[in-house]
């Protein structure tokens, strides 16, 4: 098959384009005009200012991953909503066989059961919200055009990036723990991610929508207790009233707007909502339609990260 991969030079894409390449052609759109292993080609472009890179290429699918995550990035809503109308509007009238999109579980919010895809939207936060739009506009695409979808939630994906190096170095300098930390804390291993994406061609995942989440959960205290084992270092006897944690966040955030700086993540506001939530996710849909099995526990995806950050 001919595939495409937006969002292609992000942590997912790269090594979703390796996988791929082992069976299928897969052409990467990305921002940068940058080798990527396993593209056959890279075509430079935007999801929002520049699709003529695409004008008159021919895909059977497309896996649009291209997606704004920052809180503080003025573009979170467009490219995340208006992006993904484009790309969608790029497939009208075209032989197309799948769009595939990947989004966060917490399009759902805190529940206090294990979430299904069934459950009502919930999002809290900005990112949030502009997911559940994605979803609406790829759904009423199915409807009104025909475009055969199927939509990936995953929980929490953590592996060896920049994000999970800021947070492991600030679990290895004592940062505190935000609350009693009793909530759960579902996440899942890049590469348990990657293995569903694959699983999403699959004939059964048409017009589908799938929760993805790690074989285990933890409670976000049993999180950082794992992490500060593994680092080797003792876990953290400070803590932090969420209220507290809150209003610091939102000076933080404040103070960078003025300073022109991009807030640290993990001192954002929208980061510290995520460790209070209780956050803890069904997957029987995908084990079942898709034949997805997560491989790697909190604690050997957590191994496997610090050693190849090389903590």
């Amino acid at each position: 098959m001919k595939i495409l991969v937006t969002g292609a030079d992000g942590f997912v894409g790269k090594r979703l384009i390796e996988k791929l390449s082992k069976e299928h052609s897969v052409s990467a759109f990305s921002l940068f005009d940058k080798k990527i292993p396993g593209a056959k080609e890279v075509i430079v472009g935007d999801v929002i200012k520049d699709l003529s890179g695409l004008d008159r290429k021919r895909f059977d699918v497309i896996y649009h991953l291209a997606a704004v995550l920052d809180e503080s990035n003025p573009d979170l809503w467009t490219v995340n909503v208006e992006g993904t109308r484009n790309m969608l509007e790029l497939c009208k009238n075209r032989k197309f066989e799948r769009f595939i999109s990947l989004g966060p579980i917490g399009v759902l919010g805190e529940t206090k059961e294990p979430s299904r895809e069934d459950f009502p939207y919930n999002p809290s936060t900005d990112y949030e919200r502009s997911k559940v739009e994605a979803e609406r506009i790829i759904m009423d695409y199915k409807l009104k055009h025909q475009i055969p979808y199927t939509t990936m939630r995953s929980t929490i994906i953590y592996g060896p990036n920049t994000f999970w190096k800021q947070i492991l170095s600030a679990v290895k300098k004592g940062y505190p723990l935000i609350g009693k930390g009793e909530n759960y804390f579902h996440l899942v291993y890049i590469d348990d991610v990657i293995d569903a994406l694959l699983l999403a061609l699959d004939v059964n995942a048409k017009n589908q929508i799938y929760n993805i989440a790690g074989p285990d959960t933890h409670t976000y205290k049993e999180t950082y207790e794992i992490m500060s084992e593994l680092l080797g270092v003792d876990m953290t006897e400070r803590s932090i009233h969420p209220v507290v944690a809150k209003a610091r966040a939102l000076t933080h955030e404040a103070s960078s707007k003025v300073q022109g700086k991009s807030p640290k993540v993990t001192l954002m506001r929208s980061s510290i909502e995520r460790l209070l939530r209780n956050r803890i996710v069904n997957i029987e849909k995908a084990r079942k339609e898709l034949g997805f099995k997560p491989k790697f526990s909190l604690r050997e995806g957590m191994r496997k990260t610090i050693n190849e950050l090389g903590f």
